[in-house]
């Protein structure tokens, strides 16, 4: 009989910079994928919703405040719905032979607060530069279009 693996839900942003052309990533020191790139995410608190905890995530991981970028609809909610940002993708990713990530991925761009100085390394990397540095094909192309997409 075959073990149900662990589904955990994840949040994770693609924070732009103020001249919308970089993002921000931090090298992972820990498995999986030491050394890559990654933006700041992390998982789902209880009772939390998943662009509360994209919104923390950033927070917590780099200092700054965002506001999640939304494809949102505008439309007509009646009392006591509260319309969730829309991410700009749903993936489920496989971690280990055991669990998965349910990914709710968003864009954010700063509102205000002040990089943190923390173990990780940060970085700003724009368009050009992820194809130099050791980003995961996945995060590569979904910050492609993110950089690439000026509707968002």
């Amino acid at each position: 009989m075959e073990q149900k693996r662990i589904r955990e839900f994840t949040a994770t942003v693609y924070v732009l910079n103020e001249e919308r052309n970089a993002l921000l990533f931090m090298r992972r020191r820990k498995p999986p994928f030491v050394g890559c790139f990654f933006p700041p995410g992390g998982h789902l608190e209880p009772n939390e919703t998943p662009d509360e905890a994209a919104v923390r995530e950033v927070w917590e991981e780099t200092g700054y405040h965002i506001r999640l970028v939304s494809a949102q609809e505008n439309s007509h909610t009646e009392s006591g719905v509260v319309p969730l940002a829309f991410p700009i993708k749903i993936q489920l990713e496989r971690i280990d032979n055991q669990h998965d990530h349910i990914d709710y991925i968003y864009v954010g761009e700063i509102i205000s607060g002040a990089r943190t100085e923390a173990e990780e390394e940060w970085i700003w990397l724009e368009a050009i530069q992820l194809d130099e540095e050791p980003v995961p094909v996945a995060v590569r192309e979904i910050a492609k279009r993110v950089l690439q997409d000026q509707k968002l």
